[in-house]
């Protein structure tokens, strides 16, 4: 086959720059993956039901597998780097380092550091958590089996687990380096803020958005550290039964708030 000449290929460029013209598009708008969202999402479903059966083996016909919550957590606990984890305890580790561990150290000397990084922690890794959820990556989340503002409470359990496992090692290792280390106040002390600043973001998550859950959290946590080195300091810190009461408050709240996020999740519209 000879090999076309200028001539020819200048009279296809002419036959062809009609029709090609209409196939130019403009730039893709929102608008526009959500029309493709909706259209690729049957054969999404139809990929994720081979893949299933391909895994699990088949399963009889009319009985799909239903998404659970624990596999929920597993894919989201492998979006999160090696990065992040190993930064994290790297915190936990440094803390550890500059805990007072002599003989006669109070519940308070050592629970204040605790209830100012711990929430730190938390706050810093919900903001790594959520950094990118955009408006874009909201609609790629609903073509999930799961609520989209479910993916996010989940996230944000993950992270309060992951604190809150770093202050029962504390409790641990300042029980082991402390002889008649008082470690229920001590325990009581940190977790009673980390829970309720925990609720506080969870259910501000749900109610206004990332952004507002991260104002509220912060603006509650930097007003219970300056209210607790204002009024009660390390000389006349006394673990009475009036302190026993509000921390036990605190956590119970925290965990309501908790579970009444969790709750909001599965028909929460999910905001910016």
């Amino acid at each position: 086959m000879s090999m076309p000449n200028d001539n020819e290929l200048q009279l296809l460029e002419d036959e062809l720059r009609q029709p090609l013209s209409k196939l130019l598009t403009g730039t893709v708008t929102s608008q526009d993956t959500a029309r493709l969202l909706r259209i690729l999402q049957p054969e999404f479903e139809q990929l994720k039901q081979i893949c299933e059966d391909e895994r699990y083996g088949q399963r009889a016909a009319g009985t799909p597998r239903r998404p659970t919550l624990l596999r929920l957590i597993r894919s989201q606990l492998s979006s999160y780097s090696k990065a992040y984890w190993i930064a994290s305890l790297f915190v936990f580790v440094m803390l550890l380092i500059v805990l007072p561990t002599h003989d006669g150290v109070t519940a308070h000397s050592v629970g204040a550091l605790f209830t100012f990084v711990l929430p730190a922690l938390l706050l810093a890794s919900l903001a790594y958590s959520f950094r990118s959820w955009n408006k874009e990556m909201r609609m790629i989340e609903t073509i999930t089996p799961y609520p989209p503002a479910l993916l996010l409470i989940v996230r944000t359990m993950i992270v309060i687990s992951l604190n809150l496992l770093y202050g029962i090692a504390g409790s641990i290792y300042m029980t082991v380096q402390v002889a008649s280390f008082p470690v229920l106040p001590f325990m009581l002390e940190w977790m009673s803020l980390l829970l309720l600043v925990s609720g506080i973001a969870a259910y501000a998550l749900m109610w206004k958005g990332f952004k507002t859950a991260i104002a509220f959290a912060g603006a509650f946590w930097i007003s219970w550290n300056g209210f607790t080195q204002r009024i009660i300091t390390i000389d006349n810190f006394a673990y009475d039964q009036n302190t026993f009461i509000l921390q036990i408050a605190s956590v119970v709240a925290g965990l309501l708030l908790l579970a009444m996020a969790y709750k909001r999740s599965y028909g929460t519209k999910l905001l910016p």
